[in-house]
């Protein structure tokens, strides 16, 4: 491979440095392709007479500096920007990439993402100078533009089981037939085929970190900290409508009975028909921010930082009950057919009877906050701040085992057909068997905390601070 002897930046500097950081001086990477790079770079500015008469086309005109691949130096057939704002040729950038590297060739900078953003405006006055200079380009095919939908090698430290393309903590992740979205505090919501594991599209249109999803029929809502609920359609993935009057971040969707249930840190729920997506009433009531919703046996529960959870008829849109004894912020919810189980920030579990609305036992045992619980045929799981999840019998409310292992609080769990599945501080994936309650299997490629996850179609999906998505 030639040595790099051009740049090609954004006209915008921004995507480079911070107004509080220093300008960053761009530096060759220390090796490419295995040759060293020399130690005094070639100037970057100005082409020699040679380098200019080999870029000139037929029509005796000479190719502009920026057209050329900075790797390769050859004309760019399908010029992409990378995370930095720099532009490659598709082919080189990939081969980069697939080597396991994970910066800038020019600057090294570590790249933020591996996604590739094609560089249309480049590509068409490359194309336009090619025309009127009769110069032949290489096959311009359409390709995927996420470096997470190639294959790594085997000893490449991110494997493709990794998506890349949030840019900050993923908040939801949410499963449609054959697709996936996933919520992110930048602010869009990303849309992935399962199948080829590739980005179909990103949602933009809100103004703050999304924070929640929820499905029904043709739709997909996301709710966001910018106190808006956005409504897109699965079939054009276009954006439908913006449901407005929440104050507050919204936390939690749930849909029931033909309606969204919104809950908001302005204490408040929302209810909106899903077909008119009117709001039908607003049901008041918390005094403090609501965090979690769950339906079972034709009500609405919702869990709050004020201590209670509130029981709301899902047809009068009345408030049913306040089920208290709590002493902490309720942050977790989960209902079998006949049970409804709130999780508190005082250590301990509540168990509620559907029905009668009565409490049936209170299950003591974690060290620490409880702050995610799953229920399955046999078990309820709790995961807590203390590092452990306690399995539950359901039947006796017996705690029968104490999943040990992970090494910071457990922050997430799902139930599978056969394993149990928990994500964690310690950034990893653990899934556990549901017959022997052993851990089968560590999962490891996260960079930061595994904040979420979902099961379906024989996968597990988590979502990381990392602004990654793990699919096992």
């Amino acid at each position: 491979m030639k040595q790099i002897k051009a740049l090609l930046t954004r006209s915008h500097s921004e995507t480079e440095r911070t107004p509080e950081s220093p300008a960053v001086q761009p530096t060759l990477p220390t090796q490419l392709e295995g040759k060293e790079a020399p130690a005094e770079p070639p100037s970057v500015l100005s082409p020699t007479s040679s380098d200019v008469a080999s870029r000139a086309g037929k029509g005796g005109g000479a190719a502009p500096s920026s057209f050329y691949c900075p790797i390769s130096m050859e004309l760019m057939s399908d010029p992409v920007m990378v995370a930095t704002g720099h532009t490659y040729d598709r082919v080189c950038i990939e081969r980069w990439l697939k080597q396991g590297n994970r910066t800038c060739p020019v600057t090294g900078m570590r790249l933020r993402h591996l996604e590739l953003t094609p560089n249309f405006a480049l590509r068409n006055a490359i194309g336009e100078w090619a025309a009127q200079n009769a110069f032949p380009l290489a096959n311009r095919d359409t390709r995927p533009t996420s470096a997470a939908a190639y294959k790594w090698e085997e000893d490449s430290p991110f494997p493709s089981n990794i998506l890349q393309g949030h840019d900050e903590i993923v908040w939801a992740v949410e499963v449609a037939g054959n697709r996936l979205f996933s919520a992110s505090a930048d602010k869009t919501i990303r849309v992935w085929d399962i199948d080829s594991r590739r980005c179909m599209q990103v949602l933009e249109d809100h103004a703050r970190p999304v924070l929640s999803l929820a499905v029904s029929g043709s739709k997909l809502f996301s709710g966001s900290y910018d106190y808006t609920i956005k409504v897109w359609s699965l079939d054009s993935l276009q954006r439908v409508k913006t449901l407005t009057g929440h104050t507050d971040a919204v936390r939690a969707l749930a849909v029931a009975d033909g309606r969204l249930f919104s809950g908001s840190y302005d204490g408040t729920i929302k209810v909106w028909d899903v077909d008119t997506l009117q709001l039908l009433t607003s049901l008041t009531g918390h005094t403090g921010p609501v965090r979690t919703l769950v339906y079972s046996g034709g009500h609405i529960f919702s869990g709050s930082y004020d201590k209670t959870v509130r029981v709301w008829d899902t047809h009068a849109l009345t408030c049913l009950a306040t089920l208290q004894g709590h002493s902490g912020a309720v942050r977790a919810l989960a209902a079998s057919p006949t049970r409804v189980f709130s999780g508190s920030d005082d250590t301990t579990i509540k168990v509620w009877d559907s029905s009668s609305l009565q409490c049936l036992k209170t299950l003591e045992g974690h060290e620490d906050n409880v702050r995610v619980l799953a229920v399955g045929e046999r078990y309820l799981f709790s995961g807590s701040w203390d590092k452990t999840i306690r399995v539950w019998d359901v039947a006796t409310l017996e705690c029968v085992k104490i999943l040990e292992g992970h090494g910071e609080a457990v922050l997430a769990l799902a139930v599978g057909e056969n394993y149990l599945v928990s994500g964690s501080y310690d950034t990893t994936v653990r899934f556990w068997a549901l017959d022997t309650l052993r851990c089968v299997r560590k999962c490891e490629g996260h960079d930061d905390a595994v904040r979420v996850l979902a099961v379906c179609q024989g996968k597990v999906f988590s979502g990381s601070y990392d602004g990654t998505i793990g699919v096992w």
